[in-house]
């Protein structure tokens, strides 16, 4: 009777909650200019060089076990930062490139050009980057929630292991990710090139 009862009303939450972001909550159309606009500056030396192994293990080996837990908190709440700063410029410059790749549907693919190429291999890395992002932050949501930071030292978090999550090197693609966005800039001029350079 209850399972009856509850059965519509699960399904109409799912289908207002379906016809809400496809329609409302729809993420709307980006250009270049949102891009400069909103992105959030982060170097990927900054990113490499937190998530360096050598680095992590100099740590585990020089500090006691009270302040090799208070070094990790704040490395995993930086983590946490230059992750949502990527997540978030990932998602600026996918809108961006998901408007450039609409042009793509009406040429054959033989017709394509160099730089239709980059777009394409923008949107795919977009993608592989934000899935990155979700994955990263339920490990870090996961680390905070259980307070892992006052755990025994051999159970404490590695914050190297959030260099590679879903098979992304995080570094890697973000890196290219940003070259290719800036290459793509080029085609507005170089006012737009340098100042997307600045904000990234």
């Amino acid at each position: 009777m209850i399972i009856a009862l509850l059965l519509p009303i699960v399904f109409g939450t799912a289908f207002l909650a379906a016809v809400a972001l496809t329609t409302v909550y729809r993420p709307r159309a980006h250009n270049i200019d949102n891009v400069i606009l909103l992105a959030r500056k982060l170097d990927p030396a900054d990113l490499e060089m937190l998530l360096d192994a050598g680095e992590e293990w100099g740590l585990r080996r020089s500090l006691t076990t009270a302040a090799l837990r208070a070094t990790q908190e704040d490395r995993i709440r930086v983590a946490r930062e230059y992750l949502q700063r990527v997540g978030h410029n990932t998602e600026l410059i996918q809108l961006w490139v998901m408007q450039e790749n609409r042009l793509l549907e009406a040429k054959a693919r033989e017709e394509y050009t160099e730089r239709d190429f980059l777009v394409m291999e923008a949107v795919r890395l977009a993608l592989e980057l934000r899935l990155y992002s979700l994955a990263a932050s339920l490990k870090i949501g996961s680390w905070m929630l259980l307070r892992m930071c006052g755990w025994p030292r051999r159970l404490l978090p590695r914050v190297t292991v959030l260099r590679v999550q879903c098979g992304v090197n995080v570094i890697e693609r973000y890196r290219r990710l940003t070259e290719l966005a800036v290459a793509l800039s080029a085609r507005y001029g170089k006012t737009y090139h340098d100042r997307l350079l600045e904000a990234l």
